[in-house]
């Protein structure tokens, strides 16, 4: 049998496209297949987040990525503050999702980190800073941490350099006085504008060292701060209230005191003073607070003194005198009341209280000495006196122009009566010889 030519190219061209139809598609699928299997790796430039996956798969750049995550997590790297005073935000306010993050990241590009905020945990954590954000800043500070997270990146939040301040500063407290020495003058001179950063210190002795000078001024400044929420850091009243300085609002400055406040808002303020002559005016000016806050002194009392006796020698017998006056004491209070749209708080700032000076007498710890007393005349005397002569007695004169009375006369003695002769004996004497018996002449 004959082959026909033509029947067989025919057969041989369909059993050619036969096989073309079964292995082409073959050779493509595979082909498909090992360029999609080397497009799974991420390109040489990918990073997702901070951390680089060149040339890894999906599944190779996850643990990598997490492992990124533990590390920025432990070294605390986001803070939050103004200046040197920064607290650090803690990590666990962010939760991350790692594997929807490496499948939603380009394989030529990378991505950020998917992140989640603890809203309740952002809130309590800006509640504890020593400034209060207003609603603005809390938005401000929950964007930029999101931010800081998606990227694993390191940074500080500054709360006043993400605020814009207002075009147009208001008043918040102001406080008027005339200043009485050269040295005030120099301290307000110094004053004309200071910056109050949020949580920003200030202290008085910054701006002069004379004790007198600076309590004068502190207690100023005292009146004007006690009327914001700012914080009284540092105050120290006097013993005694000093000449000049308003009760309830004294400040003692020394070389180991200080008046010093805090800016517990997180926006800035300026301290602004304006002079006239001796007249001066200080103002903070910047955004309104939030409550209104106003200063309120109240429960002034006196407080009565004391005498104190003492004694000493060398005083003269039966003498005081007065050491020291006295002066009564005092002590009055210092309110703040802020109120707000949750109501009205009233708060005790201090309680100032100055002691009574008590008063000195000074008594002579000498004895006094006995009255001197005339002991009267004796009483052989008046006897003598009564048996004078009543003609001899003559009369008490008294000196007209003296109060001296004359002593009576001494009385002149009776003359005494000579003693009568005795009768002769008319017997013999007992002594003499008897009758019979003869005289003996008498011894010549």
């Amino acid at each position: 049998m004959m082959i026909n030519p033509k029947r067989f190219a025919v057969h041989t061209l369909l059993l050619v496209l036969l096989i073309a139809l079964i292995y082409v598609p073959s050779f493509a699928l595979i082909s498909f297949t090992g360029q999609a299997s080397v497009s799974e790796k991420f390109s040489e430039s990918a990073r997702i987040a901070s951390v680089p996956v060149s040339g890894m798969t999906r599944e190779e750049a996850k643990p990598k990525v997490q492992k990124a995550i533990t590390t920025w997590s432990n070294k605390t790297p986001l803070t939050i503050g103004t200046g040197e005073e920064l607290v650090p935000v803690p990590t666990t306010l962010v939760t991350f999702k790692v594997d929807e993050a490496v499948e939603a990241a380009s394989l030529k590009k990378g991505g950020d980190l998917d992140v989640t905020l603890d809203e309740p945990g952002v809130e309590a954590f800006l509640s504890t800073q020593p400034v209060v954000y207003t609603p603005e800043q809390t938005t401000a500070f929950k964007a930029w941490l999101t931010n800081m997270g998606q990227q694993l990146e390191e940074g500080n939040y500054d709360p006043a350099a993400s605020t814009t301040s207002p075009s147009t500063e208001e008043v918040v407290s102001s406080v008027s006085f005339t200043t009485r020495s050269v040295a005030e003058e120099q301290m307000v001179d110094a004053m004309t504008q200071v910056d109050l950063k949020a949580g920003q210190l200030m202290n008085t002795k910054t701006y002069g060292m004379d004790g007198v000078a600076a309590s004068y001024i502190g207690s100023k400044l005292y009146e004007l701060f006690a009327k914001t929420p700012f914080e009284i850091v540092e105050r120290m009243p006097h013993d005694q209230l000093p000449e000049g300085i308003t009760l309830g609002y004294d400040v003692r400055i020394d070389e180991k005191t200080d008046f010093a406040v805090r800016n517990t808002q997180a926006v800035n303020y300026q301290l602004v003073a304006m002079k006239n002559g001796s007249d001066v005016t200080l103002e903070l000016r910047g955004m309104p607070f939030k409550e209104t806050v106003t200063a309120v002194l109240e429960g002034e009392k006196s407080i009565p003194y004391r005498t104190i006796t003492r004694y000493s020698a060398t005083l003269s017998a039966g003498t005081t005198s007065d050491t020291q006056s006295g002066s009564e004491g005092t002590s009055i209070e210092l309110y703040r009341i802020i109120k707000s749209n949750k109501g009205e708080e009233k708060m005790l700032v201090a309680l100032d209280f100055y002691a009574a000076t008590p008063a000195i007498v000074t008594k002579s710890s000498q004895a006094e000495q006995a009255p001197v007393v005339t002991p009267p005349a004796e009483e052989n005397q008046d006897e003598m006196t009564d048996q004078t002569d009543p003609e001899s007695e003559t009369t008490d004169q008294t000196d007209p122009e003296s109060d001296v009375t004359s002593p009576d006369a001494p009385a002149t003695p009776d003359t005494p009566t000579s003693p009568d002769t005795p009768d002769a004996p008319t017997e013999g004497d007992p002594a003499s010889p008897a009758e019979s018996d003869t005289a003996e002449p008498a011894v010549g």
